[in-house]
């Protein structure tokens, strides 16, 4: 059966004592097994030093990841300047990953080329596919990706996460691939063997949806003209949410949007306003779906993460990867620690984990009768474990 290995460090401003502690941790002589495959998780700025370089240099498996401010562990609490690097191992899975190309405006097959070439490497289908990206932008679009995976490839599960910045002004959410950041790229990890991945999902509770709703009169892609037959901005303004121009609500004021396709809403962020005034959202909307407005504090990311956690405590697993979005961290204010710590406190050191704040959560859900799937997220707290 496969393992996980886990190694943290803290010892970021020297890249020599750093490698050193991780080597260490991992002790790859007596641990590693014929296949193998690791998880990187930390700030950019930490690898500025050479470590991230450095670390490729010194493993014998490929490295993946992406940016986050903070990661934890069962090794060390969380921090700020904390690493995290989790390396699967098993004489009985197969490994395989690859890297895509920048992604344009206009070329989203190119995911379909990067998925058959990782898969081309294994001998069956992949059991589990994960996948990490860089934030989105005006070229990257996760979900539309996503949707063109499940139309070619829809039976294997995706998980995975986007790179996050605190600063959402900084664009600093890199994804991370053998020693190297990437911006406008994806990157996919297949895993084929004898395992049987599980998730969870949790996303704002129904009864913090607010009860104005309204309707996407005008649309394209992820971009939202018109609300109510008023220009988006116009319309936000009734509410009271513009000040001086600008969008005043926060990421514990989300937009929800109803799916037409499936029985629940989907919460998404805006990315930015337009100069003609239209809204930028993290993911696809359609005209004449109902717009609504949600609301998340502290109590409710720490509640779910209690749930995801007293779930994952009662089983036992060789992998467990955790990823909250970035709007739930910002949401905690001054208790800035408290997801991850309400995460910890429960699991302890049952099983090797790693949980990690993104810029957006690609996980499977239940939409219909015919079961999970693969979807782009915001504002989720997402579980994959095996």
């Amino acid at each position: 059966m496969p393992r996980t290995i886990i190694a943290q460090t803290s010892e970021i401003d020297e890249a020599d004592v750093a490698m050193v502690d991780i080597m260490a941790q991992l002790d790859l002589a007596n641990n590693l097994q014929a296949n193998s495959v690791g998880f990187l998780f930390g700030d950019s700025s930490l690898f500025d030093r050479g470590l991230l370089p450095a670390l490729s240099k010194r493993l014998p498996f490929d490295v993946v990841g992406i940016n986050t401010n903070l990661t934890s562990g069962p090794n060390q609490q969380a921090d700020y300047s904390l690493l995290t690097l989790m390396v699967l191992t098993g004489d009985d899975i197969r490994v395989a990953t690859g890297l895509s190309g920048e992604f344009g405006p206009s070329d989203p097959d190119s995911i379909t080329d990067l998925y058959r070439n990782v898969a081309s490497k294994l001998e069956n289908p992949p059991k589990l596919a994960i996948m990490f990206g860089s934030r989105q932008s005006q070229v990257f679009h996760p979900d539309r990706l996503i949707a063109r995976l499940n139309e070619s490839f829809g039976d294997c599960p995706i998980f995975g996460a986007l790179g996050s910045d605190l600063d959402p002004s900084v664009d600093n959410a890199y994804m991370f691939y053998n020693g190297q950041k990437y911006m406008e790229r994806a990157t996919l990890v297949m895993i084929d063997g004898p395992i049987d991945p599980r998730f969870s999902f949790y996303t704002i509770p129904a009864h913090k949806f607010l009860k104005r709703k309204a309707t996407i009169t005008s649309c394209s892609g992820n971009i939202i003209d018109e609300i109510n037959g008023l220009p988006a901005m116009d319309y936000l303004s009734t509410l009271g949410l513009i000040v001086d121009n600008n969008p005043a609500f926060t990421f514990n004021v989300p937009l929800v949007v109803g799916n037409p396709r499936a029985s629940f809403w989907e919460p998404m962020l805006i990315v930015r306003q337009t100069d003609t005034g239209s809204l930028v959202c993290t993911q696809d909307v359609e005209k004449n779906s109902t717009l609504g407005l949600a609301a998340i504090d502290d109590t409710d990311v720490v509640k779910s993460a209690g749930e995801l956690a007293d779930e994952l405590k009662w089983e036992a697993f060789d992998f467990c990867l955790i990823h909250s979005c970035q709007g739930r961290h910002i949401a905690m204010g001054l208790n800035y620690l408290g997801e991850i710590e309400r995460i910890r406190s429960s699991l302890g050191g049952l099983f090797p984990y790693s949980v990690s704040y993104s810029g957006g959560e690609i996980c499977p859900r239940v939409m219909d009768r015919n079961g999970p799937v693969n979807g782009f997220h915001t504002l989720s707290l997402t579980c994959c474990r095996f």
